[in-house]
């Protein structure tokens, strides 16, 4: 999600934050699980007789579960790795679609005067993203960790929304923290803190837009059953320049172009495509500069619509073509089936925006994201980058020298990211259809 402001001189004590998902099992080290999917069947982009902008519609969303409070309160969050600040309760009448307004409402409430643990930190900040904002009143209190033996970290300071626009659910930033953009600990500062991490490093696969499953975040961790091939690595950069003022620290790497590679093999780099790449899990769409917007309009073919979007034939989302970034010699391929929405029944549009401004800044989101498999390691300011596959679960502890995940290689083949993007249902009916078949008459 792209923040656009935050509490840089908020000054709280030392304190500790975590997330829990029920079922999940952890290592010594590392804190693995599930990342889920939350979906709009249909986006409704019309709320109040307005056309909704697509940038503020989410027609999948990837969140994670917490328990705040004694007792444990549920609540979830989005998996944000575009900002750094923790906070819950949206208000749901703000959303913007219905369905959204829906599924914020289902997605639970923290509620401070049912925690015995509850602390008021008297302080109160607004934070804008790239749609929609919140304004947020500090506390503290308890949050469990998975496999910790039921004891939860203490006073863990996070926000609580007084107010609210055009989001659905809270955010679970795990950006730069303390000594970066904040004056307290995040959630990456505590789990390594507490000494639940050896590194202050995570690695995300959100799984594909058909997945049964979602994805899964490892904290101190990786998977090498979730890509292929090699690691490759790249410098975390630092604040990018946006106007006069220097931006907060966030997951940039080095984009070096933007192309396709057609059904029929015709490959295309755009041109003016090297530039600077934000890695935002809390962005559904990606954005690109105007150009290349423009460009990918032509070569789809595809009608802007009234929302902004590019509309293209829901026909073509299964066609054997890719949108392809790459970074150094690594180029990650994303294929139609990933890179294409569809938003209504019906109604396909590209995973890309036009960013605004004057600066060529590319935001690569979940239309990306999905693709990639991705270590972010804050101990070292750098990036690894792999394409995504999934071929099963081995994980492995991150230390302090991250540096050594160069030497890890992906388990999985290029085969595997075709079947993790297509229902599993599409696959298992018509395999015991066949089997049926077989045992029927042989």
């Amino acid at each position: 999600m792209m923040l656009a402001l935050a509490g840089f001189q908020l000054a709280f004590a030392l304190l500790g934050t975590a997330l829990t998902f029920p079922t999940i099992e952890t290592k010594k080290g590392l804190l693995s699980f599930p990342v889920l999917q939350k979906r709009s069947q249909s986006v409704n982009l019309r709320k109040r007789d307005n056309v909704v902008a697509l940038g503020n519609v989410s027609t999948l969303t990837y969140l994670i579960r917490l328990e705040i409070g004694t007792p444990p309160q549920p609540v979830e969050v989005v998996l944000d790795t575009g900002s750094f600040e923790l906070w819950v309760d949206p208000t749901c009448a703000t959303a913007a679609t219905q369905g959204q307004e829906e599924k914020c409402n289902a997605s639970g409430r923290y509620v401070p005067g049912q925690s015995s643990t509850y602390v008021d930190k008297g302080a109160k900040q607004y934070i804008g993203y790239g749609k929609g904002g919140a304004e947020i009143s500090y506390a503290a209190d308890s949050i469990l960790v998975p496999g910790s033996n039921s004891q939860p970290l203490r006073n863990v300071v996070f926000g609580v929304g007084v107010d609210t626009t055009e989001l659905a659910w809270g955010v679970g930033g795990i950006g730069h923290g303390n000594g970066f953009n904040l004056h307290y600990n995040n959630l990456i500062d505590e789990l390594h803190a507490q000494g639940i991490t050896q590194s202050k490093a995570f690695s995300i696969a959100l799984g594909g837009q058909y997945s049964e499953t979602g994805g899964a975040i490892i904290f101190g961790g990786v998977d090498t059953k979730k890509f292929g091939g090699k690691l490759h690595k790249f410098d975390n950069m630092p604040p990018q320049i946006e106007g006069s003022k220097e931006g907060p620290w966030r997951y940039w790497v080095q984009m070096k172009s933007v192309g396709i590679t057609t059904p029929n093999k015709v490959v295309a780099t755009y041109e003016y495509s090297t530039m600077p790449a934000l890695l935002d899990t809390g962005s559904t769409w990606s954005y690109l500069p105007q150009h290349i917007f423009d460009s990918l309009q032509d070569d789809f073919n595809a009608t802007l619509s009234e929302d902004g979007s590019l509309e293209v034939p829901c026909s073509i989302v299964d066609q054997p073509g890719t949108v392809d970034f790459t970074f150094g010699d690594l180029t990650i391929q994303v294929p139609y089936s990933e890179f294409i929405s569809q938003l209504e029944p019906g109604y396909c549009a590209l995973g890309v925006l036009p960013r605004k401004g004057s600066y060529d800044r590319a935001v690569l989101g979940d239309s990306f994201l999905r693709s990639a498999y991705v270590i972010f390691d804050q101990t070292n300011q750098h990036l690894y980058m792999a394409s995504y596959h999934d071929c099963g679960t081995n994980e492995q502890i991150l230390s302090g020298e991250v540096g050594a995940a160069l030497n890890l290689t992906g388990q999985c083949h290029s085969g595997h990211h075709l079947f993790a993007s297509i229902p599993m249902c599409w696959i298992i009916v018509p395999a015991a259809f066949v089997l049926w078949v077989l045992v029927l008459f042989l």
